[in-house]
């Protein structure tokens, strides 16, 4: 007596396919989650793609890990954002600062950063959060500053 057979082929198959499923729902839980010190290029373009029809201010929820020796230039900040090139400025002394959008937010501690409009060096190790600025002005460009947490 060999009937059913094909019945235990399909308890397999519905057990694959509800695997797959709760497979499918964990991973995006999981890809959900902010891992604590995110990659600062990517937390830059989010922090912008939130501000970039101007005029707002945004700081990031999220705590960044810079690394020593990490390189950034403006340009890839504004191309992970979708921003025209040219129209990022990081925080640092010599920026023109439109209302005070870099007080407090400057790439300017000599122990962690080199810092110019285009490009920032990190020196040392270092955390904290990001803060982009747009102005409602189109020709006016966007400034992505930083918080350390101490």
């Amino acid at each position: 007596m060999q009937r059913g057979q094909a019945f235990d082929a399909f308890k397999l198959l519905i057990a694959a396919v509800v695997a797959g499923a709760i497979l499918v729902i964990l991973l995006s839980m999981i890809s959900g989650f902010v891992p604590v010190g995110q990659d600062p290029l990517t937390v830059m373009g989010q922090e912008l793609n939130k501000v970039k029809k101007g005029g707002v201010c945004s700081t990031s929820s999220q705590v960044v890990q810079f690394s020593d020796g990490q390189e950034f230039s403006a340009d890839a900040v504004a191309r992970e954002a979708g921003i025209n090139l040219g129209q990022v400025q990081f925080c640092c002394s010599g920026v023109e600062d439109e209302g005070g959008k870099c007080d407090g937010y400057m790439f300017d501690d000599e122990d962690a950063f080199d810092c110019d409009e285009a490009s920032l060096l990190v020196t040392a190790q270092m955390s904290g959060k990001v803060r982009s600025c747009c102005p409602i002005s189109s020709d006016a460009p966007c400034v992505i500053g930083f918080k350390a947490s101490r």
